[in-house]
């Protein structure tokens, strides 16, 4: 019989004063995240396209760190929505002896975004998700290879600096914004960066997806656009896990709740992944 296992991580992100998460963790949002985790997990290990499609935001981006053998030098891969349905459409023979046991980790909601993990025998996946129209679904993945159970483990374990990197590189990401750096924006940042927005359109209020570039975060702050006095920034990172040479990080600031999926390429941790709303509790403009 197919066992799933499910967890939770119930995380108490510190908040500085003056502003604090206001759309409260519920068991229903809960539920419905881990069902669009297990759709996208379950759908690709039962070759049930529909599933899938069910789990995958249209304008999903899925990203793993890559390398080639002839050079060891590492790149980004991408798959689209539409490529993950077609391929689990047509993976019924190769999933045929998969495990298809699934662990389930929801590090986050709130604000109408998540972040969860993702784990069968084979992937390790990052995921972020957005509520759009009432429903959950994925947005952005980062993965690797799942080699828990491989013989040889050898990158598995995040090395001791690791940690401090990955904090470094989240504090230049936000900070940079705040003090107008564009350099330190810029080393923060994968050059292939997607981030994406979750916001509503002003004249119908329905929600969208909107999507920005590295160059358009490194030169909007390199124009001094969203900077911010330094004793009013209010940054807390919180990092949810790194293994596999990936990490799920989330960032909590006066102005902004952004979640990140970093990769290490080419010995530096990078962000591939963003996905964020404005904070809710921002002070107003001259407020």
């Amino acid at each position: 019989m197919k066992r799933i296992l499910v967890t939770t991580l119930m995380t108490a992100v510190a908040v500085a004063p003056g502003f604090a998460q206001t759309s409260a963790r519920t068991e229903q949002d809960e539920q419905a995240v881990i069902a669009a985790a297990l759709d996208y997990m379950e759908g690709a290990l039962n070759a049930d396209a529909e599933r899938m499609a069910r789990g995958v935001h249209p304008e999903l981006t899925k990203v793993v760190v890559g390398t080639y053998r002839q050079s060891g030098r590492q790149y980004l891969a991408y798959n689209t929505s539409t490529l993950l349905v077609e391929w689990t459409r047509g993976a019924a023979e190769q999933m045929a002896n998969a495990d298809k046991n699934v662990d389930v980790t929801v590090f986050d909601i709130g604000d109408n975004l998540a972040a969860a993990r993702a784990i069968g025998q084979t992937w390790y996946d990052f995921l972020q998700l957005a509520k759009i129209d009432g429903q959950w679904r994925i947005v952005n993945v980062l993965w690797a290879r799942n080699r828990l159970q491989a013989e040889d483990q050898s990158g598995v374990q995040p090395e001791p600096t690791d940690r401090a990197e990955i904090e470094a590189t989240a504090l230049n990401y936000i900070d940079g914004s705040f003090s107008g750096d564009a350099e330190r924006m810029e080393k923060a940042l994968h050059p292939e960066l997607t981030k994406m927005l979750l916001t509503n359109n002003r004249v119908t209020g329905k929600p969208f997806l909107h999507k920005m570039g590295a160059s358009d975060l490194i030169e909007g702050t390199r124009a001094g656009l969203g900077m911010v006095d330094e004793d009013q920034r209010g940054i807390e990172v919180e990092i949810y896990d790194v293994s596999h040479g990936i990490a799920a990080v989330k960032v909590t600031s006066s102005r902004y709740i952004d979640h990140l999926q970093m990769g290490k390429v080419n010995g530096e941790w990078k962000i591939i992944n963003v996905l964020w709303v404005p904070n809710p509790n921002a002070p107003s403009p001259g407020g």
